[in-house]
């Protein structure tokens, strides 16, 4: 390491060691405007930025004159702490580098040729030098000009865009002329961080087509392939109660490929210091992953609706479908829902007519924006539009396969995100680019959701037109979830489910799913999102041509679950095969419904805690007991029980101004209301006092 680096890092015998913050003294002398005069009158720059804009490279590179030119591309929320996503992250900027100068502006053909010729010339002779990191390290942004024996330091929170620096959006700049004090402090953070923590980043004008031709050029990759012994890739460890924030369109180029990636590497492990070594061989078995993957790879994910037309994945959606083909589909979801009573055990019944619910929500989710923004127009209550469903309960009671099912019947292929993208970050960026589209995650850990759902969940700013809902299946009990996560959600719970040592049943209900699938299309729901979209379409216009005196219109109070499952029970009706009758788990149903239902437990748990037989007269009620006094209701419990108690309870009717150690008092009024009963002491004979 050289001294430079010795900057940034308290350990001189390590370049990925602990880093130390540093603080530069400066003062202000003036504040003028920014212009792309800055950056004229030398001849070398060096740039250290988060993300940059093709157009402003290629202004620098080709028309400001600059004899060498080197950039440093990093983000520290793209970058996630998984070696997959390094290798992923570094493959994506790669690619879009080597692609993105095609569209160069120029005011003739002949121009915008020649800068790129030059670019890609100067990339060869090496004047021009393109980095990516390989690990998290680069969150600043240093702009390093010198020529003509001068020096000017740019540094701040704009990136190398045009945007950035145009002026329309809040940045800081800081200018350094000829001051050795700055030079020498940025120049050495910015060769601590090109030096220790990148990648050289290749450039091809002419790119291949297939992806498992280019894996190889992944830059990370090329390290490991030119040197006998192979490579080293830095895998820091995951920071907590952190998530960063990744552009939408990288995010959800990685997910196509960081699978690839993530199987290339599943055998290999980071040592204690979290370095992860990768042989030439490794770099082979992830290119033979990736072109295995290429014939089953999907198109770029998302759905958007263009006036009566929707669009999926750069596709028309064709509304219109073949009623054979409808019909067909009918009978592949009567054998579907038939086939919850071959060997679950439990209630069934209830099973068929909440799994029924989730097909009306996700069938609804990509109109559910369009009730949402017009809730949110008129200040409605949004609780009536979930974006979120969980679908939690017991193993081996079918929550994947009905996903998956419903998935392949709307769009004719399944798209499950990985579970670890469960991150308020990755869903910002899966709102914007998958659109309408509803995002699933499949299986996701207590552990994860306790950590992030909050965040998520409750955060009501979506600056999107158009934007998904999620679902997740879980693996869970009753009491995992808060009540401001409950009420915000369409919550689908069950015990039931195939019995753990039922392996035939498990077999032919697996081998009659496959089937079911197989023999499915996307003509019902495309027949019923036309009648959905028209219905929509008709309340708002009725609304919006209501007079302005008018009480709210029927679109501000829309059952997003009435309304889907109305339509689907139609078509249903309309396509039964003669003679038969719809069955009972399908039918209208209210969200309103399915939201009390979600409390169910809560009201089980306090109508057994304020049971008449554990109301204790005295004013200290005994451990377990409860007492009245006035309006409130006070429960003894111990201290192990306190918090865990309390977590049962919803939280609007805890009276915690009363509450101490060793008792829970609750709000009588609200208690009552909550629990539809009136809570008296227990009338006590004599000889019971």
């Amino acid at each position: 390491m050289d001294e430079s680096q010795s900057l940034l890092f308290d350990d001189p015998d390590s370049t990925l060691g602990r880093r130390a913050l540093n603080v530069v003294q400066a003062n202000a002398e003036s504040v003028t405007r920014f212009d792309l005069d800055y950056f004229a009158g030398y001849q070398s720059m060096k740039a250290l930025t988060y993300t940059s804009s093709i157009p402003m490279i290629a202004n620098l590179v080709a028309k400001q004159g600059f004899e060498d030119f080197e950039c440093v591309f990093g983000h520290s929320g793209i970058v996630s702490r998984e070696a997959a996503a390094i290798l992923a992250f570094q493959n994506v900027a790669r690619e879009r580098l080597s692609h993105a100068f095609i569209g160069v502006k120029g005011s003739r053909d002949e121009d915008r040729q020649a800068v790129r010729q030059t670019i890609y010339r100067r990339v060869a002779d090496g004047e021009v030098r393109f980095f990516v990191v390989k690990d998290s390290i680069a969150h600043a942004k240093i702009y390093l000009l010198e020529g003509d024996g001068k020096r000017r330091v740019i540094v701040g929170s704009a990136n190398l865009s045009e945007q950035a620096f145009s002026g329309r959006q809040a940045e800081t700049l800081v200018v350094f002329d000829d001051d050795e004090t700055a030079w020498n402090h940025y120049l050495a953070q910015y060769k601590a961080v090109r030096d220790a923590a990148t990648s050289r980043l290749p450039l091809s004008e002419a790119p291949p087509e297939s992806e498992g031709a280019r894996i190889e050029q992944t830059p990370a990759l090329i390290e490991a392939q030119s040197e006998e012994d192979g490579a080293t890739l830095y895998v820091p460890a995951e920071p907590t109660g952190e998530s960063g924030y990744s552009v939408p369109e990288i995010t959800v180029r990685m997910e196509a490929i960081k699978p690839a990636f993530r199987r290339g590497l599943a055998d290999l492990r980071p040592d204690r210091s979290g370095r992860l070594h990768i042989k030439p061989r490794v770099v082979k078995q992830i290119a033979q992953i990736v072109r295995s993957r290429e014939a089953e790879a999907g198109p770029n994910t998302y759905l958007s609706r263009q006036n009566a037309t929707f669009v999926l994945c750069d596709e028309p959606m064709r509304l219109e479908a073949d009623p054979q083909h409808v019909r067909s589909d009918v009978h592949q979801w009567l054998a579907f829902f038939a086939n919850y009573e071959n060997g679950f055990v439990g209630d069934v019944p209830r099973l068929q007519r909440d799994y029924f619910a989730f097909m009306c929500w996700f069938y609804m989710a990509p109109l559910m924006c369009d009730l949402r923004n017009a809730a949110l127009r008129t200040n409605a209550f949004s609780f009536d539009q979930p974006l979120f469903a969980v679908l939690y309960g017991s193993s081996n009671c079918g929550k994947t396969s009905l996903v998956e099912a419903l998935m392949a019947s709307m769009f004719a292929y399944p798209r499950i995100v990985d579970s670890q993208d469960f991150t308020p970050g990755k869903l910002r960026a899966l709102q914007q680019a998958y659109k309408r589209f509803p995002v699933v995650f499949d299986d996701v850990t207590r552990d994860r959701f306790n950590r992030y759902a909050d965040e998520i969940i409750k955060d009501e700013t979506i600056p999107y037109a158009e934007y998904p809902c999620f679902a997740l299946s879980m693996n869970a009990d009753a009491r995992s979830f808060k009540p401001e996560i409950v009420k915000r959600c369409l919550m689908i719970y069950t015990r039931t489910a195939l019995p753990g040592d039922n392996t035939k049943a498990r077999r032919r209900l697996q081998r009659s799913v496959a089937q079911i699938r197989e023999r499915m299309s996307t003509a019902l729901y495309r027949t019923y999102l036309g009648r959905a979209t028209a219905l929509l379409d008709a309340i708002r216009s009725t609304a919006e041509g209501a007079s302005p005196s008018a009480e709210p219109g029927e679109a501000d109070a829309i059952d997003a679950l009435k309304l889907s499952s109305t339509v689907l029970c139609e078509l249903i009706d309309e396509h039964l095969p003669p003679g038969t009758s719809r069955p009972d788990w399908c039918a209208p149903m209210t969200l309103a419904s399915y939201q009390e239902r979600a409390f169910e437990r809560p009201r089980l748990f306090l109508a057994n805690l304020l049971g008449a037989d554990r109301h204790d007269a005295a004013r200290r009620p005994p451990e377990g007991c409860w007492t009245l006094s006035g309006n409130r209701i006070v429960v003894s419990v111990s201290a192990i029980e306190f918090s865990r108690t309390r977590a049962d309870i919803p939280d609007w009717l805890l009276d915690d101004a009363a509450s101490s150690a060793g008792q829970i008092a609750l709000d009588r009024k609200l208690t009552e209301d909550f629990l539809n009963a009136k809570i008296r002491a227990p009338r006590r004979w004599p000889w019971q006092r």
